[in-house]
Order: structure tokens, then sequence, then C-alpha cells
């Protein structure tokens, strides 16, 4: 996400407008030491969003630090930023209802693949850019459910990674 979703300048001047992101390195003696590893267009087209979910947490946060949005794992440009304009429209009263309205709207988009899409249904994921689409909207869909969702301060999600991990604040 650095290298790609980071990089975006859209991405950037919205984070740096409107949130405080923190992602964190669930594995830090996984990731590799010095350079990071860089990637192809096709390569990253090809990379499923969700992907890395073992390595990667995204915790979206307004300026006061209240958690608003999280995501596991790696996700595009495009998509990071209509998390990020779902997130700007979220209250204390009313987090359960949007969240669960947008839940409706991706599972709505998965149902409307899957009828536009029909031979893909015998595909391999890996092998259909639209069967990856419906992963990933499956997958966010998941972090849109009652519960998924941290709630509170960002820091005591970082009281809650520990010392012992790598956590980065973007601002």
């Amino acid at each position: 996400m650095r290298t790609v979703t980071f990089a975006d300048p859209k991405v950037v001047d919205l984070l740096n407008e409107k949130f405080v992101v923190v992602w964190h390195n669930l594995n830090p003696d996984n990731a590799a030491r010095g350079t990071q590893a860089t990637y192809t267009a096709a390569e990253m087209a090809a990379y499923p969003e969700g992907g890395g979910g073992t390595n990667l947490y995204t915790v979206v946060a307004a300026p006061d630090g209240t958690v608003l949005n999280n995501l596991l794992g790696y996700w595009s440009a495009p998509t990071l930023l209509e998390e990020l304009d779902f997130s700007l429209g979220l209250t204390a009263e009313n987090k359960a209802e949007r969240h669960a309205a947008r839940r409706n709207a991706l599972q709505a988009q998965v149902a409307k693949l899957d009828l536009e899409h029909p031979g893909e249904a015998g595909k391999r994921v890996k092998e259909s850019p639209v069967l990856r689409r419906k992963a990933a909207l499956n997958l966010l869909a998941t972090w849109h459910t009652s519960g998924r969702v941290a709630e509170g301060k960002v820091d005591g999600l970082l009281e809650m990674f520990g010392a012992r991990t790598r956590t980065r604040v973007i601002s």
C-alpha cells in the first residue's frame, strides 16, 4: 500500500486534509528489510484487493483520533478513496446504520456482478478479474458487519498492538 495506494496524489491529499490513518504491520519479522519490493502495473492489477490480510491492518481515524473505519489487507487507491469517502459521513449516532447500509450496497454490487457475468462462476478466482472484484467486495462487506469495526481512539489501538510491532501514522 505504501508504494501504490498511499502514493496516489488523491489519496494523499484526502488523508492529509481529513484523516489520521494508522497502518500496522502485523508480522514485522516477515517484512522485508531495507528497500521495499516493487511490482509492475500488471502484477498490481492481478493482486487481489484484501490480499496480504495477515500482515496489514489499516485504521481510519478522525483528526481527534476517533476510529471511524478499519480494513485488513491491501486496497487499491480507488477502493480506499471510496472507504474514506464513506468514513467522512460517520458519526457516533449514525455509525451502525451507515455500516449496515454500506454492507448492503457492497452485497448488491456482488449480486449485480453475478447477474452481469454468469459465465465467470466456473473460473478460478486468480484467472478472473470479475471474481477477484467479487471477492474484494465480499471482504469489504464483512468489515462493515457489526462488531468488526474497531471502536475508541487510535491511542488505545496502538496500546493493543504493543511495543513489539511497528506502527506508522500518516498525517
